[in-house]
C-alpha cells in the first residue's frame, strides 16, 4: 500500500520539541526519533526534551521569536520544498550517497597521500585479513543473524531500523556475500551487487556486532576488498552507501578518508530537514562554522554550506 500521501499529510502538522543547554536553545519539528536524537547529539544536548505542541507548517519559522532559538530543524516532504526554498535557511538531506571512482590504477587509488587505504592495507596484513565471496541463501540466514542483526543493534540501539534483508537479496540477479575471514574466522561481511557501471555494498555486519573487529580493520577490508572485485567486473564506481550530510560526522569522514566523492545529483521525492539560523545568534553561527554540511540547491544539486 502507498503510504507516501499519508507521510506528506503529516508533515504538514508537525509536533515540536525545544532542546536546552547553558549556551543552545533549538526546536526539532518532527515524528522521527532516530533524526532527532541525532541532531540532539550534534549539538551536545542531553535528551531530556520539552514538548512545545504542535505547529502547522507555515508557523514553523516563527518558532525563533516566540521561543528565543538559536536554530530551528524541522522534517519536510516534497509538497513543502518549494514553500520552504523561499526561507531563509537550509533544505538538508537526511542521507547523502557516496561513491568511489575506481576506474583508476589501484596504486592510485590507495596512494597515501590520497586516501586511508594504505593504513586498511597495514591492518588487512597485522591482522591476516583474507575475503572470500558467496552467493547461498543459507548463508545470507546466517549473515542476517549473526552479523547484521547484532551490528546493528549494537550501533543504534532501540532506534535501529531492521530491515528484510531477504528482500534486498531477492532483488538483485545475482546477490553475493562478501566475507572477511580473520586467520580463517569470517568475522566481516557486506552484500554487494553490480549494477551497470557501479558495484553497490549495500549492508554490512561485523560477527556478533564485536567492536573488536572494528579495530581490527574489518570494514576497512570490505570496502578494500570490495574495490578490487568493482574492478575484476570492470565497474567505474564502488558506491559505499549514504551518510550523514556533516562533514564532521564520524561515518562521513571515514568514507572521504577513502578518497568517496558526494553524488551530486539529488532527488526531488526524497524526504528533507529544513534547518533555520538564527542569524543574530553567535553560538549557531560558530556551529556553522565548524560543522560544514552538504545542502540542496534549488536544482537538487548538492553544495557546501559556507561556498
Amino acid at each position: 500500500m502507498d503510504t507516501e500521501w499519508l507521510k506528506n499529510l503529516a508533515r504538514l502538522f508537525l509536533p515540536v520539541y525545544k532542546y536546552e543547554s547553558d549556551t543552545t536553545k533549538i526546536a526539532y519539528a518532527g515524528y522521527s526519533s532516530i533524526k532527532k536524537n541525532y541532531y540532539a547529539r550534534l549539538f551536545d544536548m542531553n535528551k531530556h526534551q520539552t514538548f512545545l505542541g504542535w505547529r502547522l507548517f507555515r508557523q514553523i519559522p516563527n518558532l525563533f521569536k516566540t521561543f528565543n532559538l538559536d536554530m530551528v530543524i524541522a522534517e519536510i516532504g516534497p509538497t513543502l520544498y518549494q514553500h520552504f526554498q523561499k526561507m531563509n535557511g537550509y533544505i538538508v538531506p537526511e542521507w547523502v550517497s557516496m561513491r568511489i571512482n575506481i576506474d583508476r590504477p589501484l596504486s592510485e587509488i590507495c596512494r597515501e597521500s590520497v586516501s586511508d587505504f594504505s593504513d586498511v592495507k597495514r591492518k588487512i596484513r597485522k591482522y591476516n585479513l583474507t575475503y572470500e565471496m558467496i552467493t547461498d541463501q543459507v548463508s545470507l540466514n546466517y549473515f542476517n543473524d549473526r552479523f547484521y542483526f547484532p551490528f546493528i543493534t549494537k550501533r543504534h540501539g532501540a532506534e535501529a531500523w531492521i530491515e528484510d534483508l531477504s528482500a534486498i537479496w531477492k532483488s538483485s540477479p545475482t546477490p553475493i556475500l562478501i566475507g572477511i575471514r580473520e586467520n580463517g574466522l569470517i568475522v566481516g561481511a557486506c552484500i554487494i551487487r553490480k549494477s551497470e557501471d557501479s558495484l553497490y555494498l549495500l549492508r554490512l555486519g561485523l560477527l556478533d556486532g564485536k567492536e573488536e573487529y572494528r579495530r581490527h580493520g574489518v570494514i576497512g577490508a570490505i570496502y578494500y576488498f570490495s574495490l578490487i572485485e568493482g574492478k575484476n567486473m570492470g565497474c567505474r564506481y564502488m558506491d559505499v552507501g549514504g551518510t550523514r550530510p556533516f562533514l564532521t560526522d564520524g561515518l562521513t569522514k571515514f568514507k572521504i578518508g577513502l578518497g568517496a566523492e558526494f553524488i551530486s545529483r539529488q532527488s526531488p521525492t526524497k524526504e528533507y530537514l529544513w534547518f533555520q539560523i538564527n542569524e543574530h545568534s553567535v553560538v549557531a553561527k560558530e556551529f556553522i562554522r565548524r560543522n560544514p554540511f552538504m545542502h540542496v540547491d534549488k536544482d537538487f544539486n548538492l553544495v557546501k554550506s559556507g561556498t
